[in-house]
């Protein structure tokens, strides 16, 4: 039986450092599996946060019985785990998945393989960090993590012990954002001139006369804000809306430009680096729970001289539009235009001097490399370097002014307030230590 775990934070701690400890030395077998003989071994799997992204993931998971057995989940909300342990239950005609309050005990549960986290976005690093230190591989939903130093402090782990972690942004498994990235890489469309990135407005709405509220019984509200500064309750502000305050989340930055401006790093070979400067401007709520921008307008340029901008748009959902001397190509989740249609027909021929790698399903990519021990399509290193442009983007317009980045030193060039920006305080007990 898993003990109580202390609420203290040198208790929590230690206790993590050593589960961490009896993890590693049951980790490395050839197939990156504990207790496995083989790569056809299921592979077991917990879920952390089990609201509306969760669901996708039980989807997916559930359908893949012959190769994948969830054995637990975790929420907060007693109403949201109940109807996940449920969901799977019903599914496997059993009574086995276990729902659990606090992920940490899900985590030291010596019989999974591999965490979902599905939290909303200030929880990302903490849970994700947790599961590596306890010997398992992390898929982590966009974006990776709500600050630059927790997004390396992500990878930092992931690369200590040894774990496989891939980012939520399932572009990089769609076939189409492939052949434009590869087809761009390769010069298709001339000198690249600029990408431009639209994403949606806001789709919910607080005015100032929102009113806190008694939390509802079975919901651990404590936890549930976690390291973020405490505020009251109010149903306003909790479960998707989280997106919208920036103690949580940086709105549609990160809920949208996570995966267009993804397209835009990979496109440019910048994986492995990023910008050099950004400047932008957005409008913010002046009133009301609310606080991430209602109009985004910022642009990162890099060391080639390419500009990407990032934009508020009502109209046609989130899009990528690349620029070059040949004409432009348009992509997004459900269709691809181009200034002509020859570009397209290029963009189908085989033999390209510069080949991406390809993958056509997000999770069995994650779940193969589960097996193999192999970097995933968007590892975390990937999905750090796409969530630092977001990071950027944001930072730039709450200062309202121009900035330089060093993409090697992670840091900004002569600007002590922005540096700041770079990472938090967290609330006791809560610390990336």
């Amino acid at each position: 039986m898993t003990p109580p775990l202390p609420l203290a934070r040198r208790a929590f701690l230690k206790q993590s450092g050593l589960a961490a400890a009896t993890a590693a030395a049951t980790l490395i077998l050839p197939s990156g599996l504990r207790g496995a003989n083989a790569p056809s071994r299921k592979i077991t799997v917990g879920i952390v946060g089990s609201g509306n992204i969760a669901h996708s993931h039980y989807g997916k998971l559930l359908g893949e019985q012959e190769s994948v057995r969830i054995l637990a989940v975790c929420d907060v909300d007693r109403e949201r785990r109940d109807e996940g342990a449920a969901r799977v239950n019903r599914s496997y005609g059993t009574a086995d998945c276990k729902a659990y309050a606090d992920f940490r005990e899900l985590n030291r549960r010596s019989d999974i393989d591999a965490v979902f986290i599905c939290t909303p976005d200030h929880w990302h690093a903490l849970v994700a960090i947790d599961a590596m230190r306890n010997g398992k591989d992390v898929y982590i939903e966009k974006p990776m993590t709500l600050t630059i130093e927790e997004g390396r402090a992500v990878v930092a782990a992931a690369r200590k012990h040894h774990r496989v972690a891939q980012h939520g942004t399932q572009h990089r498994s769609m076939k189409r954002f492939h052949d434009v990235a590869e087809y761009v890489r390769n010069q298709g469309l001339g000198k690249l001139e600029r990408i431009e990135c639209f994403i949606p407005p806001n789709n919910r709405h607080v005015g100032a006369t929102w009113k806190a509220e008694p939390v509802p019984a079975g919901l651990d509200w404590e936890m549930w804000l976690g390291p973020s500064p405490w505020r009251p309750y109010s149903s306003l502000g909790c479960h998707y809306n989280f997106r919208f305050i920036s103690d949580s989340a940086y709105g549609q930055v990160t809920n949208w430009g996570a995966h267009y401006l993804d397209i835009g790093q990979w496109a440019m070979d910048a994986d492995a680096g990023g910008p050099v400067a950004v400047e932008g401007h957005g409008e913010f709520p002046s009133s009301g729970l609310f606080s991430n921008a209602t109009k985004v307008n910022f642009t990162v340029r890099y060391a080639n001289g390419v500009p990407m901008t990032c934009r508020t748009r009502h109209e046609g959902g989130g899009t990528s539009r690349f620029i070059g001397e040949r004409g432009w190509l348009d992509i997004s989740r459900n269709r691809m235009t181009a200034s002509n249609p020859d570009l397209l027909r290029e963009m189908q021929a085989s033999g390209k001097k510069i080949q991406l790698e390809l993958s056509n399903d997000h999770h069995e990519n994650f779940l193969a490399c589960v097996r193999s021990r192999k970097k995933p399509i968007a590892d975390v290193e990937i999905g750090h370097r796409t969530t630092t442009v977001c990071n950027l983007g944001q930072i730039a317009m709450v200062l309202g002014r121009s900035l330089k980045w060093d993409p090697a030193k992670e840091e900004f060039v002569g600007d002590a307030m922005a540096n700041r920006l770079r990472g938090r305080a967290m609330r006791s007990p809560w610390s990336l230590v």
